[in-house]
């Protein structure tokens, strides 16, 4: 019974460990990051907490995604680390422009999920959801290192 309830603690003693590695490799994380790399995690995260908001409290809803459009907008600010890193000439002229692009419409289309959640509009939120979701996975796919 006593090696049972040290082997339990002993367990519970390494998963503390592994908690504490996780937030501190998270940490490290981020000091590697751009700015605008935290600022579109922001994006997400927000973005992502709307899978466990009540789908019938539109109002939080509403709220979490007004602040993933003001961490969008703060991000429209900065280049893109593979725009940035790229040589000069036309064709990274052509791909600030079209970063840019792209963080416009996703900015836009969120101020439409925000309104359709602020509407109660359940088709109009699915519909934007898609187009806000091909947006971005045009982006990452144009301007993310994977």
């Amino acid at each position: 019974m006593r090696i049972k309830r040290m082997k339990i603690f002993l367990g519970a003693i390494a998963f503390g460990f592994l908690g504490c590695a996780s937030a501190i490799a998270d940490e490290e994380d981020d000091k590697d990051k751009t700015p605008m790399a935290k600022e579109m995690k922001t994006v997400s995260e927000k973005l992502k907490s709307l899978r466990k908001i009540d789908k019938t409290d539109y109002a939080a809803a509403a709220t979490a995604v007004r602040e993933a459009n003001a961490a969008l907008l703060r991000s429209m600010a900065y280049v893109p680390a593979l725009v940035k890193d790229m040589p000069e000439g036309d064709e990274k002229t052509i791909a600030v422009a079209d970063a840019g692009r792209l963080l416009g419409l996703n900015y836009a289309v969120l101020c439409e999920l925000e309104i359709a959640y602020l509407k109660k509009d359940d088709a109009l939120i699915k519909d934007l959801a898609k187009k806000w979701k091909k947006l971005k996975k045009e982006g990452h796919k144009k301007y993310e290192d994977d």
